[in-house]
């Protein structure tokens, strides 16, 4: 009877609120209305970005202070309201700030007080790639603690625009503040705690001088008066050598003016800052690559991993590196394994899709940038990696048909125009290829020599040879550097009955690049042209000892031999092109063999 007694009481008493966790669809009802979508937009009221803030006071949200950095204007979106939205206190250390939204009506998320336990169950509240408010459920894996205070590490689900949204309790209480940027693997994602939420405004007051000085250069920014932001950052960096932002100008300001010493210095202080950080060893190692230092770099991208190996960045990089000292094999698989651990990492698609290409694996590469633009079907970058698949695999209707695909101002950008004069000249239409090319200039086309060099090629098909050695003139001046518009240029005045200055061009180049078959090749031609067969032959039998496998070669080397006088040397050229190319070496039989065969009887 007392059992039964005691029973009863127990039944009666209050269920503890850690008995009574909501379901997903009543945390969703309760909490959701809580989560807002925020979006930014420049000066021109571009879209910059969508992504989440979290209502905690009133008409006042926080949310992720770098989605805000480059914004003009920001909209909120709660329910049916669409407001535009003031930033009010800022906490760049934790990257968390409070943005007020006036006419804003809704009520703020309960907030859960104390610590929870790890392994116990939450919700992530977001606007997760922009497609509204959802709800994804996981555990709180592990609590960190660094400079800046308590991280919370969980498993639910995120994507990009999440940042900014609620981490609820299975009660729909906030736990903390999702901070996308921190993630450093599949499901291993971090929110800043709650907690932190009151303090943003004292400690948005106490770094007002920073603040400013922070808000001076991002106007440069915005402005793109990069000289100027260039000298205020040098000068930041000069009288605060600790300072990450101070350095970050300095790099943002450096590239623009491709001032590639000052960003190589800037990426080395962010690393000497914070060696363990990825950003900075990766910026770094990026320059490593460009600067032909590819061992340093796959040592630096080894030492990132032994601290990062759930970073999807650092698996990228160090694909990067491999990729740059020619392990091709190596690279594909440090790059799938950067896009198993954050499948929206884009460039690692697109250097698998590359490496792709370069087996001859179109199909691969087609796949790639087929999901990719499925997954980004606003986005330009994955259609014009589809076209250029297409291109790869000699479909050039299908890539034509891709780039159509592109709306909006972007069908009108520089870089569409490029492709759309590569594919033009890929589906025989000169005229039309041309006239792309120059849009794409107009646009001002950031690589205006391979705009240049299209303009040549589609002119020198159609033999029009003054007007193609101009142009690839201009894409020399463009690019320099780049020797191969030279060596165009050189073929052209050859064949545009200019010789004698093709010659001089591929004197130089020949001096410069000594293993390069087919300087060697075009300067031997060259020299025939001009009727100079005895130094044009010590140049073709050059271009051969380095690539013996130039059909083409051996046949003008068959006929130089023959105007020489050096009958035995052009039949032997001949029976080295009959292992090459039969069909050629019929024909070559026929003009440079048998001709003096019928001669000499």
């Amino acid at each position: 009877m007392r059992l039964l007694q005691t029973m009863v009481m127990l039944a009666c008493l209050p269920i503890p609120p850690s008995a009574m966790a909501l379901t997903p669809d009543q945390i969703f009802a309760g909490a959701g209305h809580a989560v807002a979508i925020l979006e930014t937009f420049d000066d021109k009221e571009q879209r910059l970005g969508t992504h989440s803030a979290t209502i905690v006071e009133g008409n006042r949200l926080v949310t992720s202070c770098n989605v805000l950095e480059m914004a003009t204007t920001i909209h909120v979106t709660s329910g049916s309201e669409s407001t535009e939205a003031t930033i009010i206190a800022r906490d760049r250390e934790r990257n968390l700030c409070l943005v007020s939204v006036p006419r804003l009506k809704t009520v703020p998320i309960a907030r859960h007080t104390g610590p929870l336990p790890v392994g116990s169950k939450i919700f992530a509240l977001t606007n997760a790639l922009g497609l509204g408010i959802g709800i994804s459920e996981g555990i709180i894996a592990g609590i960190r603690t660094i400079s800046t205070g308590t991280h919370i590490q969980f498993s639910a689900p995120i994507s990009p625009g999440s940042e900014g949204g609620a981490l609820v309790d299975e009660n729909g209480r906030l736990v903390g503040i999702i901070d996308y940027l921190r993630r450093d693997g599949q499901n291993v994602n971090f929110a800043l705690a709650a907690e932190f939420i009151d303090e943003i405004e004292r400690r948005s007051m106490a770094d007002k001088a920073r603040l400013e000085r922070f808000d001076q250069a991002m106007a440069l920014l915005k402005q793109q008066q990069w000289s100027d932001l260039f000298a205020i950052a040098s000068d930041w960096s000069e009288k605060e050598p600790e300072s990450s932002d101070a350095w970050r100008f300095v790099i943002a300001a450096a590239k623009k003016l491709e001032n590639t010493p000052a960003e190589y210095r800037g990426w080395e202080a962010l690393h000497r800052i914070d060696p363990s950080s990825s950003e900075a060893g990766i910026g770094l190692g990026r320059l490593l690559i460009l600067r032909g230092k590819k061992d340093e770099a796959l040592d630096l991208a080894r030492q990132l991993l032994s601290a990062h190996q759930e970073d999807a960045t650092c698996w990228l990089f160090l694909g990067l590196a491999q990729q740059a000292s020619g392990q091709a094999n190596e690279a594909d698989q440090s790059l799938r394994r950067a896009v198993d651990l954050d499948p929206w990492l884009i460039e690692a698609y697109r250097n698998i899709a590359a490496l792709a290409q370069m087996r001859g694996d179109s199909k691969t590469a087609i796949a790639i940038w087929t999901r990719l633009s499925g997954l980004y079907p606003n986005q330009t970058i994955p259609l014009i990696g589809l076209a250029q698949a297409y291109l790869g695999a000699r479909v050039p209707a299908r890539a034509w048909a891709v780039l159509g695909r592109i709306g909006g101002k972007e069908a009108d950008s520089a870089a569409v125009w490029y492709w759309k004069g590569v594919t033009q000249a890929r589906l025989e239409r000169p005229e039309q290829s041309i006239a792309a090319f120059r849009k794409s200039l107009d646009l001002k086309f950031t690589s205006a020599d391979w705009a240049w060099a299209g303009i040549g090629f589609a002119l020198a098909e159609m033999k029009r040879f003054p007007e193609a050695i101009e142009a690839f003139r201009s894409a020399a001046q463009a690019a320099p550097e780049n020797d191969e518009w030279r060596y165009q240029m050189a073929v052209n005045l050859k064949d545009g009955g200019r010789a004698n200055e093709a010659l001089a061009i591929t004197a130089d180049l020949v001096a410069k690049q000594p293993e390069e078959a087919k300087n060697w090749r075009q300067h031997g031609f060259v020299l025939a042209v001009l009727g100079k067969a005895p130094e044009a032959i010590p140049a073709m039998e050059k271009s051969l000892v380095i690539d013996p496998k130039q059909a083409k070669l051996w046949g003008a080397l068959t006929e130089t031999y023959q105007v020489a006088g050096r009958r035995e040397d052009a039949r032997r050229a001949y029976e080295r092109l009959r292992t090459i190319d039969v069909d050629m070496a019929e024909k070559m039989y026929r003009w440079s063999i048998l001709p003096y065969e019928e001669g000499a009887q």
